[in-house]
């Protein structure tokens, strides 16, 4: 599939002219990773950065796959309301354990502050991808994010989708769990992505893993980096250069949590209806200024 993000100097290429076929058919939009019972201000929400994006692509039509670990408690109320927003979900149920949970505030600069409990995820490394989802319907998917898990699970189901649909277009979104990462296993698994997506902070801690710049260290892989800014807006990179994308100013901000989930479901939807690269980041933005305007990251 090939991606053109242009400027007055530069037109940059992602991925291989091979995808375009399953691109062209709008194939099946594949999310991985967390569902999570959020607690913001003493309120309990449906969250996780894997349900919070297949939100935002299934309130948008998409129908996204998503897979997970899920516990005792999913079905009650969090996997209808997925249903009803569009989300396939394809989770594995621990029967004894709780779904994860996530206990914040945001501080007056916009930090979140918070208390992870992983529950039944604490095992999403012993969970197969291709035994959870079938194989047919795998095959079928076009676009892919790997979004926080451990290491060690990212790793895995990343390696059982790209050796099953090596022509996928393939986003690798470490998130919070980047800090757990070992220099060996970040390169591998951003070795099998086409895309690699941090916020600031993310971005900093990648650079301390790394030794390196991110966007220095991956120069001569051909592939593109996204940094997310938060009001600032975003930035792509690609073979030393970049183009620079305007953050969506909210109407007024209630809750930045989530902001960054919205934005990578915006981008994943633009490029799955066949959007420029740019103008699918610039709808990202868009969509993660609806969710600053709401409390909970699944209600824009």
């Amino acid at each position: 599939m090939i991606f053109y993000l242009e400027n007055k100097k530069n037109i940059w290429r992602a991925g291989e002219t091979a995808r375009s076929n399953s691109m062209n058919k709008k194939g099946k939009i594949l999310v991985v990773g967390s569902v999570v019972w959020d607690t913001i201000f003493d309120k309990e929400f449906y969250g996780g950065t894997g349900a919070n994006i297949a939100y935002g692509l299934g309130s948008l039509g998409a129908k996204p796959i998503l897979f997970s670990l899920v516990g005792k408690d999913f079905k009650k109320d969090f996997s209808a309301y997925l249903k009803k927003s569009g989300v396939d979900s394809r989770v594995h149920i621990n029967k004894k354990m709780n779904t994860a949970s996530f206990s914040c505030v945001t501080n007056e600069k916009k930090e979140q502050i918070g208390v992870w409990k992983p529950n039944a995820y604490k095992n999403i490394h012993k969970i197969s991808l291709l035994k959870t989802i079938n194989r047919n319907e795998i095959k079928k998917v076009s676009i892919a994010i790997f979004s926080p898990g451990t290491p060690k699970s990212t790793y895995k189901h990343f390696r059982e989708f790209k050796n099953f649909v090596p022509n996928a277009l393939t986003i690798f979104d470490p998130g919070q769990m980047v800090n757990f990462y070992f220099k060996k296993q970040f390169i591998a698994c951003f070795n099998l992505a086409d895309i690699l997506i941090l916020n600031e902070i993310e971005y900093k801690q990648t650079k301390t893993i790394l030794r390196k710049d991110p966007v220095v260290f991956f120069r001569k892989s051909n592939k593109i980096i996204i940094k997310t800014q938060g009001a600032k807006g975003s930035v792509i990179f690609q073979n030393g250069s970049k183009i620079k994308i305007k953050a969506v100013r909210p109407k007024h901000v209630i809750d930045t949590t989530g902001a960054g989930d919205a934005y990578r479901a915006g981008l994943i939807f633009g490029l799955w209806k066949g959007l420029s690269f740019a103008k699918s980041c610039a709808f990202g933005a868009r969509l993660a200024s609806k969710n600053i305007e709401c409390l909970g990251c699944q209600k824009y």
